[in-house]
């Protein structure tokens, strides 16, 4: 069966005070309490529009928040934008909430795509594959070997020792984002130009334990983009001489609970998160009745998504409470020829 996955609401609506860390603590606290397998947070540096009308908290600061208030799940960065970041000082942030967490780290990262927070970080958007692949060489490296040298394009390392290491052996496990999304314009959703999706599949067959896909690549109940990415997936895990069981299958999706759901009250929560219009986008979002979500969340698990996780538009633990009572219970272990049938 798929564990299942919250975010943290670690986010700031316009307008309004950042939520406090007992806020966020007591969030983590009650999820683990109430049977979630893992805690996320996100990462942008800026406000991502048009996906995003709030702005997020810094990612490792506030998943140390997470790893105090929880013992038992794994906590994760969904994901981390890796280029925009120093190798090094992000090999030793995030070695030390592996330690302080007891090894529950999984370090979920991604090349990133708004133009405006690599301008601020003085980073080449266009070099971000490549700063990619060096950043993972390196924190690899710095985690595994008791030294540790690298001479890139992008670094120049010289020979280091790094402590902590990481409690996870070898390391704790990677998870890359990415996947294929509908590349139809009648259905709303936005392809960035010069995206492809192989990259950071491959990546992930390559080096890595986990592939993460997002809202985008599954509008609705329509899980083509989910099936395509698991076979591409299964062949380039193949073709690199690993097992398949070896990377996990994950993705994220961003949620409302509603037990009286009318077309108003979806519309304010989706207008106060994102700037994407409501008529345009309403597919790309689980929003409403348990009812109505029970069959979406069943199309995920059916299309072997093995870690669902998702982020509840408002920070309400309530929604936590709800999914766990009217949703979760519901839900099947994967049926793969009944999703071929839809």
């Amino acid at each position: 069966m798929a564990r299942f996955g919250v975010f943290l609401p670690s986010y700031i609506y316009p307008g309004e005070t950042p939520p406090s860390s007992v806020a966020l603590e007591t969030y983590a606290r009650r999820a683990e309490e109430i049977g979630f397998d893992s805690i996320w947070v996100f990462d942008h540096l800026l406000e991502a529009a048009p996906s995003y009308r709030v702005e997020f908290l810094e990612p490792a600061t506030t998943l140390a928040l997470a790893a105090r208030a929880t013992k038992r799940v794994s906590i994760g960065t969904g994901v981390l934008v890796l280029p925009l970041r120093d190798p090094v000082l992000t090999a030793k942030a995030f070695a030390t909430i592996d330690l302080f967490s007891g090894g529950r780290l999984i370090f979920g990262v991604g090349v990133g795509w708004a133009e405006r927070e690599f301008q601020a970080s003085q980073v080449s958007l266009s070099a971000r594959g490549r700063r990619m692949d060096e950043m993972l060489e390196i924190i690899i490296g710095l985690w595994t070997h008791d030294t540790f040298a690298h001479h890139g394009q992008c670094f120049d390392i010289p020979e280091i020792r790094l402590l902590p290491k990481p409690l996870q052996k070898p390391h704790p496990p990677i998870w890359l984002a990415g996947g294929t999304v509908p590349r139809d314009s009648s259905r709303h959703i936005t392809v960035r130009p010069g995206y492809s999706p192989l990259p950071s599949i491959r990546r992930a067959a390559r080096l890595g334990q986990g592939l993460m896909t997002a809202y985008r690549s599954a509008p609705g109940r329509d899980m083509s983009c989910i099936l395509e990415t698991r076979e591409i997936l299964t062949r380039e895990v193949q073709r690199a001489g690993r097992d398949r069981s070896a990377v996990r299958f994950a993705h994220h999706d961003h949620v409302h609970i509603d037990l009286d759901p009318t077309r108003e009250r979806l519309a304010a929560v989706l207008h106060r998160f994102t700037h994407n219009r409501f008529d345009e986008t309403a597919a790309l979002y689980l929003m409403g009745h348990p009812n109505d979500l029970v069959p979406l969340f069943q199309t995920r698990i059916d299309a072997g998504i093995e870690e669902v996780t998702f982020n509840f538009m408002t920070p309400d633990p309530a929604q936590l409470e709800l999914f766990m009572e009217r949703i979760r219970p519901h839900l099947k272990p994967p049926n793969y020829a009944r999703t071929k049938s839809d």
